[in-house]
């Protein structure tokens, strides 16, 4: 189920983050109003993308822990060194804290994290993944929107255009990915709805 992208537009430090909104169990489907893309709570222009559990979502929304307060005010640099080792071992205790059944408490999630100049991978393992290309896909449409994305790389179509016609080639492809699309960007602009 699903199809999150992240998408990092270097030359405008910007970055942008996409994702469908079905909700499955493998039986039945259904839109779902909580948004699988969404900004942190306490840093505006970070974005956090995600598949495997609502619950991990919810969780990654609402956490007000997962950045230090210290990091807010000394406007620290999301780096992969700050994603390994401040932010993921934040992610695993937020984990395993929040989740009630026992075979979920050693569930990692597969979710994207998007910061103005950077787009991260956090697998089910809690390894962090930096794309050298600046584009990634997490869900099971994720093969198709990356097909997407690397053909239109070099073309000059606005990133939230590539987004959305990496998120219709997921759609159109995998039966886990559903209208309407939420896409948002590090800037702060409006959320971008297509249905």
């Amino acid at each position: 189920m699903t199809c999150i992208i992240g998408f990092t537009d270097r030359q405008n430090g910007v970055s942008w983050i996409g994702g469908d909104s079905l909700g499955s169990d493998g039986y039945v489907k259904a839109a779902e109003m909580p948004a699988k893309v969404f900004r942190n709570e306490m840093f505006k222009n970070v974005l956090i993308g995600g598949t495997t559990t609502f619950r991990h979502l919810d969780l990654l929304k609402y956490s007000e822990d997962l950045f230090d307060e210290v990091d807010r005010y000394k406007n620290t640099e999301i780096d992969h060194k700050f994603m390994v080792k401040k932010f993921v071992p934040k992610v695993i205790t937020l984990f395993k804290d929040g989740v009630i059944g026992e075979d979920e408490k050693n569930r990692g999630g597969n979710f994207i994290v998007a910061t103005p100049l950077r787009v991260f991978e956090v697998q089910p393992d809690y390894s962090v993944l930096e794309p050298e290309l600046g584009i990634c896909a997490v869900g099971c449409g994720r093969e198709a929107a990356m097909g997407s994305l690397i053909t239109t790389i070099g073309m000059d179509i606005p990133p939230q255009d590539k987004i959305v016609m990496a998120l219709k080639a997921a759609e159109q492809y995998c039966c886990g990915v559903k209208r309407p699309f939420r896409i948002l960007c590090t800037d702060e602009r409006e959320e971008i709805v297509v249905r």
